[in-house]
This record gives C-alpha cells, structure tokens and sequence, in this order.
C-alpha cells in the first residue's frame, strides 16, 4: 500500500513538476516571439492536458440526476457560483449552446480565464473553500495539501503577463483540447491587430463584442489578394512560411543583381563613349602628327629635292613594292578587323547569349537551390517528423516498459499478497501475446461474468429458497415439536388420571375383595360370594384388558416420540448437511467471485480501457457478495437459533422422558406389584372357590328341600346387604377417597348398581336352579369349567405379564444404555460444535483478517489501477497527439508529394533545359575554341604584321637615313651645283620643275601612306586592346565554363544526392504511410473496442441497476415478513411464557438448587424465561434493549444471551464509512424499519446481521 501510494505521489510530483515546465516555456515562447499565444502553441496543448489531469486526479464520482458524470466543471460551479465577479466566466460558458458536456464546459472556462489573466484568480478563489474541494476530491488530490496548493497558484500568476489568443468557439472541446489555431485572412488577422479583453469585461461586452469580430472577419475576407503569402503560410505551415521569405529574399537578391546589371551596363556604355572620344583625340592628334611632319618633310623635300632627285628611281621602286606589301598588308589587316569585327560581333553575341544563359542558369541555380533548399526542409522535416515518430515510438516504448514495469511490479506485489495470482500472472503473460484475442477474451469474459452472475443470481435463488424451506421446517418442527410436546402433556396427564383411576379401581377391587372373604366366612351368604366371585372375576378380566390397551397405548406413545426425536435429529442433521452445502457453495461463491475480479481487474489492465464501470460493476458483484455472505451469516444464525431451539426443546423433551421413565417405572412396578398380588389373591380365591364349590356340591341335596325358606331369607338378606353394603362403601369413600375423586365414587356406585341388578338376577337364576336341581349340577360343572378356563386364562395372563415385564425391563436398559449413549453423543457434538464454533470464530478472525488484507491489496491494486488508468490517459492522450501528427504528417507528406512531384517534373525541366543548355555551351564552347583558334591564327598573323611593322620601321628608318643622305647628297649636290654654270642651273631649274610635281606626288602617297599607316597602327593598337580584351573574356569564359562544367557536375551530384534522398524519403513516406495506416486502423479498432465495450458495460449497468431495484424491494418485503415473523415469534413466546408459567405457578421450589420457598426465602420469576427461581440463582443481570434497564434472569437465560451476544456484537455497524454504499444500506434499513413499526431495534439487529 505504502509502495502504491509512494509510486502515485512520485508520479502526481512529476505531473506538477511538467506543468510548471509548461508555464516556462509559454512565457518563454511569449517572450521571443512578442506574439499572443495561440492554439498552435505545442506548450500550451501541455499546459492544459497537465492542468485537466490535476483538476481531474483522485476526484469523486458523482453524477447528475440523468446518470451524467459531473467533473471539475461542476467543482468550479460550486465554488464560483456565488462570488460576484468570479462567476462572469461561469455565466459565460452557460450562454454558450455549442458545449454540451461538463468536460466540455470546463475547458470552456479554463480558456476562458486564459485570455482574461485571470486563471490563478480562479483556482485560488475554489482552492479556498475547503468544504467544497473537500467534498469533490479525496485525500491524495493535491488541492487539499496547502503547500503543492500554493506552489501552483504562484506558477499560474506568471500567466497573468502572457497574452492568450485562444478562441472560445468554433472547436469541438467536448471532445479534446484544440490543436490548431483558428485565423482570419487578410492584414488585419495579424498579430500587431490582437486586443486582449480586460480583465473586467462582463458577459454583456462579450456577447457585444462577438459580432464585431464577425464583422471584421467578413471585412477581412476581400484582401485575400495582399495576403496571399499569410494564407500561404497558413495553409502550408512554418515550412511554407520559410519559402515565402526564402523567396522574397531571392526576389529581392535578383532585384539588386539586376540593378547591378543595369548599373555596369551603363557604365560600359559610358565607358564605351568615352572610348569613342579617346579614338577621335586619338586621330586628330595623328592627324595633327601626320601634318606637323608633312611640313616638316615638306620643308626637307624643298632643301632636298636636289639630292633626291637621282634617289626617286629607287625610292619609287622601293616604294612601289612598299605599296604593294602595304597594300596587301591593309587588305589582310582589313580583313583581319573585319573579321576581328565580326568575332567582337559573334563574341558581343555570344556574351549576351552567355550573360542570358548565365541569367538562366542563375536563375535555374536559384530554383534548384530553392528546391533543394525546399527539398533539404522538406527532408529536415521529414528527418524531424521520423524523429518523432522515433522520439514517440521511444516514448510509447517506454510506456509500454513502465506500463509492463508496473504491471510487473504489481503482479510481484499480488503474487506476495496472493499466492492464486499466479497463474493469473502467467495468463497475463500469455494474453499480452495474444492481444489480437482480446476481443474474443472480452466476450468471453463478459459471457462468464453473465454466467457468474445468473450463478449468483441462482445460488441466491438457491439459498432463498434453501433458507424459506429452513424457516418453514423450523415453523413446521417448532410448532410440531410444541404440538407434540402439549399432546405428551395432555396424555401423561391422562396416563396419570388414568393410573390414579386404576389404582383407585385395584385398591376399591382389593377393598371388595376383602369385604368379600369377610362375607365368605358366613354360611348364609356362600350362593352370593360365588356371584360376587363370578362378577369380581370378569371385573378383573376386563379391567386387566383395559390396563393391557392402556400399556400398549404408553408404548406406542413412547415409540413415537422416540421415532419424533430421531426425526428430530436427523432434520438436525440435515440442517448440518445443509449448512455444510451451504458453505461450501459460499466457498465455491466466494472464490467465483474473487477469480472473476481478478480476471474483470487483470482484463481491465490487459484492455488498456475504461476500467470505472468494471469497478463499479465489481464493487456491485462484491456488494451482491457481501449480501450473500449476510444472508449466509443469517441463516447461520437461523440455524443457530433452530439449534438453540433444539437444545432448549431437548432439554424438556429428557425431562419427559425420564418424566415418562420414572412414570413408566413406578407403573410398571404397581402394575407387577398389583398383578403379583392379585394374582395370588385370585389363586387363593380360585381354591376356596372349589373348594366351595366342592362343599356346594355336597350341600346341593340338602339345599332343595329349604329352598323356599332361603328364598324368603334370601330377598330379606339381599336387600339389608345392600343397604349395608351401600353405606359402609360410601362410608368408606368417603373416609379413604379425596374429594377430587368424586367422579370415581358415582362410577363405583354405578357399576354396584349394575352389580345389584346383576345379582337379582343371579337370584331369579338359583332360584330357577333351585326349582331344577339338575340344572343346577350342570351349571355348577359350567362354572367349574369356566373357572377352569378363567384359572388357565389367569395363567396365560400372567405369563404374559411377565413376559412383558421382563420385555418392559429390557427396554427399560436398553432405553437407558441408548440414552447413555446419546448423551455421550449430545456430549460429543457439543464438544465438537464448540471445537467447530471455536474454529468458525478462528475461520471468521482469519477471515476478517483476509477481507482487510483484500481490503488492502484492493485499494493497491484499485490504486495502481488508477495509475495504469492514468497511464493510459497519458498513452491515449499521447495517441491522439500522434495521430495529430499522423495528419499532419499526412497533410505534408500529401504537399509535400505534390511539391515533390511538381520538383520532379520542373527537375526533369531543368535537366532538359540543363542538358539543352550544355548542349547549346557545348556547341558555344566549340564555337569559341574555333573562334580562339581563329583568333589564335589572327594574333599569329598580327604578330608577323608587328614583325613586318618591325621591318618596315627598320627600312622606313633606313630609307629616312637614306632620304637623309640624299638630302646631304642633295644639298651637296647643290652647292655644287651653285659651283657650277648656270647652265647646269638652268638645267637643274628645269630638271626641279619638272621633279617638283613628282615630289608633290610622292608627297602626298607619302602622306597617305602615313595616315594610312597611323590608322593602321591605330587599327592595330585597338585590335590589340580588343584582342586582349577577347583573350581575357575568353579566359573568364573558359574560367566561366570550368565553374559552369563543376556546377554542372555538382548540381547532377546534388541531383543524384536528391534522387537518394526523394527516394529515401519517398520510402520514409511509405513506412509513415503504413504506420500510419496502421496506427489509423488500430485506432479504428480502439474505438469500436471501445463503442462496444461501452454499449456492452451501459447494458450491464442497467441489468444491474434493475438487479438492485428488485434488491432493493425484495430486501424491504424481507425486512417486512422478518418483522412479522418476529412479531408472530414474540407471541408465540409471549404466549409459551404464559403456558410455562401457567404449568409452572404450582412450583413452591427453586428450579436451579431445589429448595423450599418459605417465608425467609422469597421467590423471583426470570424476566427471560418467567420459572420461579430463588434469588441466589435468578442474580444475573442482561439488557434486552440498546440503552435499556438490566433485568434479572436465571444462569441458562444469562448463558444463551451472551452466546447470542458473542455470536452477533454490533460493533460492526461502525466498520462502514459514512459515504460508502453500506451506511446508505443502513440508513435505508433504519429508516424502513422505522416505517414498518414494531420493533425497530429488533429489525435494525436484523439487517445488520444480514448486512
């Protein structure tokens, strides 16, 4: 008991322990979020399932009028109904028509003082009214400790600073706590739009306020367009809430790049024109070069044209073949820029195409990032969501080990309390296996409860009846025994009257007799002694009959009251049998009774379902037990008092059989002494009878002549005899007889008279014979043979009497060696019935001490019980919020399969766009390694116009050296020319006039070819920039492409990485789809276990809510009949008091010591039994009524009260608490005794014995 108390105190610590944690992490939660807490909040579905298992935990079971179970809602009704302010919560709830049940209703205010802040206020206010809480929980409930009290108010005021956004309606909360929250759409829905009620807004401003907030969300629903991604993040969760943001960031990221874009495009553009500036500076300085050295070589040319003069032939051909390299070297270098152009061209092109297609793949980039972002979320979650499918299948496991630990640990503590539940434990062994039978073991199960019940239902049949037919055989025996027990009365009374009679008549025989001899001895009266002799003789004869009939008549009567008490004790016997049966089907009951508990408990355990109807259902069965036991306990005691009565009834019953012996004895004795001496008396009479006779026969002769004279004498002599003989016999009644033998007297008288008339004609007759003498001699020889006859008759009589006698004697042994005997076996059974009641009382001690060992071991195990009740609570609460995750599981693992499928198919896209676009770079990259060569050949050709550059420069320097040394030549050649004649002057001018057009000519090709060399050089320098320009981009574009190749590779690893981890979570999808199908279908399975369980328990309940109705009116006719039967027994003993005391009132001794009352010895009657007893043995003292006065009583009474008193104390009445089902029996008893009249101490002993 300690270990189970302990085990739920741990546990009930770990719960408060859990709910203070709740409070942390909803403050917490607040605190980082900033945001009113929500249905969405996993701490908050904690909180409240912690604070219902408290609010719940060890309290009462009451119900409403309709059977309806009450629960803390009712508590808090009771405690709030009344305080103004507190009940506006209360008042709340009841206007609100959605909440039907009083869980429902309780949560419905729990939510409520959430929002109001005002939750700890409410719960201090109830825990404050001891008296209420105390009648709503029990003892272990941690709302009557003060300190665990006080310890979770002031964790719930920390809930006053979180704010609570948690709606009253819309959810099915008579069904469970809700999981989501409810939200509108638009902007307005947000969290910065949430208003917290106040703390003093009334039911009025409630129900105000909820229209507006109708209103609001009808006019939140047309901006459904701006909150697209709110509705997003609603529907799809914080997954879908992350992609939004990851979305926009990326929206926002491509933005910036392509400002960035725009920016550097506009800078090119920029740097572009000012390129363009750079070139026309570029060619006006080369013009302003190329002037700048014409004037200078024109001013040479005018200095030199002499010395030129012969050098032009040459320099003309030099120049001639000079052209012609320049002018292939122009064309080639023309074709070189035009397709230099070209390339720039197709390399422009191909840029804009790569920037495309890079904005392509970047874009491409970004979405497989955000899919494979997507897709890493998605599996993260899926990592999550298998954690804790792990995490609860952990959790579950560990459930099932502490559920297995503690069904472990409360077998082992069964197995100590009970060595029977053994084999119980290896059947819950064998049954956790097979949990796919249960349901056919539930059936089973309740079809044997069925059969135990009619089993009880007709064992209790059986010992109604039983117990009926015991009372009726009681009834029957008792009032035979009492018939019996007058009618051995009335006849010893007769037998006695009859005896005193025949005694009277032996001793009146026995007088005439005498008076008869003393009339022999006169001569004169011989003839009438022979009559009288005659008539004395058939007197005895008949009289002897009679005395022969009224012997066997004793006989008879003693041999049925022996065969009556030896049905006496064979009826006791059976009564023994029948108790005997009676406690073995007990037994039987008791261990039916208690196999079923076990098994309804260990089913209970095994069902992991609602096990309070099955207590109730138990608790019932144990009452129906306990009400077999009172019923047992009372025919017990009926048969107690059957036995009591027994041996009361046998003690009178030896009385009047030694009565009837000491009778029979003194009888039989006067009989043999009377017998004995008549019969001498007669053979004394027989011989002076012949011996008369013989005289008479003698005399005959001489009496015929006087026969006339004896007539005359006769008649004289008759009638003085008669008149003689009539006084002395009244004289002598009337001397000898008492007067209570009157009726004795006037039969004598009667039966003289007849004698009269008989010897007047006996008279007539001897006269006839005188008249005949013959006759008379024949008559004589009759009488003598009839005497004869009579004589051996005598004989034959007395051989019988002997032989009767000595018969008489050996049954006289017998009977006394039988009674012997059955007093050493009335002896032995009180010893043995003592050493049994010595045993019962052990049996009924060790008993007791087993109940409250039961008693104990079912509060453990109804303990553990709530325990294993709670836990699976927890584990059903648990399942639920595993099938909550289940669905949403489901629900994203359905989005994300879609989601899934809409990646495959755009990855399937991409890759064909990827392939396409690796194709298409391929066919670039072919392109630009053609166009490199190309160009590669273009700089090889450059570099061999650089080193033709080179050597004209060399020949341009040698021919400037050249046209120097002709202008040295020249102006040599002139002033030499100045020397000579001016013939040669005149032929020179000539000569220089006709070369001036010439130099002009070759000034100007020289001129061209300069420009033309400039914008060639210029040419060159640009296509060199350009070149190197193209080299470098085609570098950053092999860079480009290596980087494009790797992320090419890369992203077909991550492809192949996400095709692994699409098809590793596609598999994960398919095992959460199968247990999840699984857990759907065991869940289906729970709830029609369930529905049916409950409709199979509902009808139970009402079976045996109609079973204790027919009880409850079936105990009320029983306490009803009881009381007439003890009123009927009151007055049967009221009138055997009446009968004892009108036998008994003649007794002048004390029946315990046998003295003498006198004058100093006074005599007091038992107030019990009422006989006279002295007072030394009428001293003790006994209370018939509860708070009575003591009377007096004799020693037997006084034993037989205290036996009865041991038997049944009443003590027992305070075993039963004041709010069990026993004390309400009681009361009802008590008050239908109440009701009945009578005598209601005497009913109220009675259902205490029965209870």
């Amino acid at each position: 008991m300690a270990s189970s108390s302990s085990v739920g105190d741990k546990q009930l610590q770990r719960i408060i322990r859990d709910l203070q944690d709740a409070v942390f992490e909803l403050s917490k939660e607040h605190q980082e979020s900033g945001e009113p807490i929500t249905d969405d909040s996993s701490n908050l579905h904690k909180f409240f399932y912690k604070l219902e298992y408290l609010l719940q935990f060890d309290q009462k079971e009451k119900t409403t009028f309709l059977g309806q179970r009450k629960d803390y809602w009712d508590y808090f009704c009771d405690c709030l109904i009344k305080i103004k302010g507190a009940n506006d919560g209360i008042r709340f709830v009841k206007s609100i028509p959605e909440v039907k049940t009083s869980l429902g209703k309780g949560r419905t205010f729990v939510r409520y003082s959430l929002v109001h802040q005002r939750l700890a206020d409410t719960l201090q206010q109830c825990f404050i009214n001891q008296k209420v809480t105390s009648d709503w929980y029990y003892a272990r409930s941690p709302f009557l400790k003060p300190h665990i009290t006080a310890d979770i108010i002031n964790h719930l005021y920390e809930l006053n600073q979180i704010q609570f956004d948690v709606a009253a309606r819309g959810y099915d909360l008579d069904a469970d706590w809700p999981t989501f929250a409810r939200r509108t759409l638009g902007a307005a829905s947000s969290a910065h739009m949430w208003k917290p009620l106040s703390r003093c807004s009334s039911i009025n401003s409630l129900i105000s306020n909820t229209p507006h907030l109708q209103a609001q969300e009808g006019s939140l629903i047309p901006g459904l367009s701006q909150s697209l991604l709110s509705e997003l993040g609603d529907s799809a969760g914080p997954s879908s809430c992350s992609v939004a943001e990851n979305l926009r960031f990326e929206l926002d990221q491509s933005e910036l790049r392509q400002r960035e874009l725009s920016a550097r495009v506009r800078d090119l553009d920029k740097e572009a024109a000012e390129l363009k500036g750079v070139v026309k500076d570029l060619q006006g300085q080369l013009s302003s070069v190329a002037a700048r050295k014409n004037s200078e070589t024109s001013n040479g040319v005018n200095h030199q044209i002499v010395d030129l003069h012969e050098r032009l032939t040459a320099s003309e051909t030099k120049n001639m073949n000079l052209l012609s390299k320049l002018d292939e070297a122009l064309n080639e270098k023309g074709q070189q820029t035009t397709s230099y152009y070209d390339s720039a061209w197709k390399i422009q092109e191909l840029l804009e195409k790569l920037t495309a297609a890079e904005e392509e793949r970047l874009a491409a980039k970004k979405e497989a990032e955000d899919k494979a972002r997507h897709s890493e979320r998605l599996s993260e979650q899926l990592k999550l969501r298998e954690e804790e499918l792990r995490t609860c299948e952990e959790k579950l496991a560990g459930v099932k080990a502490r559920a297995s630990d503690d069904k472990d640990e409360a077998l082992a503590r069964l197995e100590e309390l009970q060595s029977v539940v053994g084999r119980i434990q290896g059947a819950l062994t064998l049954k956790e296996k097979e949990t796919g039978n249960l349901r056919a073991q539930l059936q089973g199960v309740q079809a044997s409860l069925e059969g135990r019940e009619r089993q009880a239902e007709e064992l209790r049949k059986r010992l109604q009846e039983e117990r009926e037919d015991v009372e009726q055989r009681c009834g029957l025996t008792c009032e035979e025994l009492e018939g019996q027990m007058l009618d051995l009365r009335r006849i010893l009374k007769s037998r006695e009257k009859e005896l005193a009679a025949s005694s009277e008549t032996i001793q009146h025989l026995e007088e005439q007799l005498d008076k008869l001899n003393a009339e022999r001895e006169t001569p004169c009266s011989e003839g009438d002694d022979t009559d009288t002799m005659v008539c004395s003789d058939r007197d005895y004869k008949t009289r002897c009959d009679s005395l022969m009939e009224i012997n066997t008549k004793l006989l008879q009567t003693i041999a049925v009251s022996e065969t009556s008490i030896i049905e006496l004790t064979e009826s006791r016997a059976v009564l023994l049998d029948q108790l005997a049966a009676s406690k073995a089907s007990e037994k039987h009951l008791k261990a039916r009774i208690e196999a079923a508990s076990m098994n309804v408990e260990d089913k209970e355990q095994k069902i992991l379902d609602e096990n309070l109807r099955l207590e109730q259902s138990l608790q019932k069965v144990l009452l129906q037990k306990e009400e077999l036991d009172a019923r047992l306990k009372k025919l017990q005691q009926e048969n107690l008092d059957l036995l009591d009565a027994q041996s009361s009834l046998k003690a009178p019953l030896t009385m009047t059989q030694e009565m009837l012996e000491s009778t029979k004895a003194e009888m039989v004795e006067k009989n043999l002494t009377a017998s004995q001496k008549s019969q001498s008396e007669l053979l004394e009479k027989l011989q002076e009878t012949e011996e008369k006779l013989r005289a008479q026969t003698e005399i005959c002769g001489h009496l015929q002549g006087r026969a006339d004279e004896l007539e005359n004498r006769t008649r004289e002599i008759y009638y003085e005899k008669g008149a003689a003989e009539l006084n002395e016999k009244t004289s002598s009644l009337e001397s000898k007889e008492a007067p209570s033998k009157l009726v004795m007297a006037e039969a004598q008288l009667e039966l003289n008279l007849r004698e009269v008339a008989r010897l007047r004609e006996e008279v007539v007759e001897l006269r006839a014979q005188l008249l005949a003498g013959n006759q008379e001699k024949m008559k004589l020889q009759a009488l003598q043979e009839v005497t004869a006859a009579s004589r051996e008759d005598l004989r034959m009589l007395v051989d019988q009497l002997k032989a009767q006698v000595e018969e008489l004697n050996r049954k006289h042994v017998d009977d006394i060696l039988r009674l012997q005997e059955r007093e050493e076996a009335l002896i032995r059974e009180r010893d043995g019935e003592a050493r049994a009641r010595a045993g019962l009382t052990a049996e009924v001690m060790s008993c007791r001490e087993e109940a409250e060992r039961l008693k104990m071991s079912y509060d453990a195990v109804r303990v553990e019980n709530g325990e294993s009740r709670e836990a699976l609570h927890r584990a059903n609460t648990e399942t639920a919020e595993l099938g909550v995750h289940v669905c949403m599981l489901t629900a994203e693992k359905e989005e994300a399969r879609l989601r899934w499928e809409d990646l495959s198919t755009r990855l399937q896209e991409l890759e064909e766009e990827a392939t396409q676009e690796a194709e298409r770079l391929n066919a670039c990259v072919e392109q630009l390694r053609q166009e490199n060569q190309e160009l590669r050949c273009q700089l090889q050709t450059e570099e061999d116009l650089l080193a033709l550059k080179q050597r004209l420069q060399v020949e341009l320097s040698k021919a400037q050296q050249e046209v120097e040394t002709l202008r040295t030549t020249s102006q040599e050649g002139i002033q030499v020319l100045q020397l000579h004649p001016s013939s040669q002057t005149a032929s020179h001018d000539n000569q220089l006039q006709k070369a001036t057009p010439e130099l002009q000519e070759v000034k100007s090709q020289l001129e061209k070819e300069q420009e033309r060399f400039f914008s060639l050089e210029n040419k060159l320098k640009q296509m060199e920039a350009e070149n190197q320009r193209c080299c470098q981009q085609i570098e950053e574009k092999n860079i480009q492409m290596a980087k494009s190749a790797n992320l090419i590779l890369q992203k077909e690893d991550e492809l192949i990485h996400l095709k692994e981890n699409l098809s590793r979570s596609e598999e994960s999808l398919a095992a959460a789809q199968q247990a999840c199908k699984e857990m759907a279908e065991n869940l289906r399975r729970v709830t029609q276990d369930k529905q049916s369980f409950d409709l199979r328990t509902a009808a139970e309940l009402d079976d045996l809510y109609r079973t204790k109705v027919n009880l409850e009116e079936r105990l009320v006719e029983l306490i009803r009949e009881k009381d007439a039967l003890w009123q009927k027994s009151d007055a049967l003993e009221f009138e055997r008091k009446l009968r004892d005391e009108e036998t008994e009132r003649d007794f002048n001794y004390c029946l315990g010591c046998r003295t003498q009352f006198s004058w100093w010895l006074r005599k007091y009657n038992c107030r019990l039994c009422g006989r006279p007893f002295c007072y030394y043995c009428c001293s003790n003292t006994v209370s018939t009524r509860q708070g009575g006065s003591r009377e007096s009583c004799c020693q037997d009474c006084y034993s037989q009260h205290s036996a009865v008193v041991e038997r049944h104390p009443q003590v027992e009445v305070t075993h039963s608490t004041p709010g069990s089902p026993f004390s309400r029996l009681l009361q009802t008893t008590r008050s239908l005794a109440g009701v009945a009249g009578g005598k209601p101490t005497h009913t109220s002993t009675i259902m205490l014995q029965m209870l």
